[in-house]
């Protein structure tokens, strides 16, 4: 029996500023999203990115960008796990990146130019 997983849009965060409600808006994302095994990224409806539970992807980004693993998928959040244990635990810290910021940061991700940006940021910072 197979499962079809649907596709939806990505909206941002309602806020609330000096007592004014922005609502959420729709984003040009959409996600395929199946619980704790995949997700697919789509941009004005054309893929760009599909990722598994253990792939590496961007979860921050300040003068180099930070990857770490997935080991989490929900329809509403993706957590990332970083690749070294700190603070005495076993594992490094984890990071809940909601679909909007996940999409924005991991949309037609190409870890190889990351990587390169990386090492040539890294020798002048």
């Amino acid at each position: 029996m197979s499962k079809s997983i649907k596709t939806q849009t990505v909206f941002t965060k309602s806020f609330k500023r000096w007592g004014k409600v922005y609502p959420a808006k729709p984003t040009k994302y959409s996600v395929a999203a199946d619980r704790n095994k995949s997700i697919t990224i789509f941009e004005d409806g054309k893929q760009t990115s599909s990722f598994n539970i253990g792939d590496t992807v961007v979860y921050d980004s300040y003068n180099l960008y930070y990857t770490g693993k997935i080991i989490q998928i929900s329809e509403t959040s993706v957590t990332v796990e970083e690749p070294y244990a700190q603070y005495g635990k076993d594992h490094g810290r984890r990071h809940r990146m909601p679909m909007e910021r996940f999409c924005w940061r991991n949309s037609g991700l190409d870890l190889e130019r990351i990587n390169k940006e990386n090492i040539e940021t890294s020798y002048y910072i």
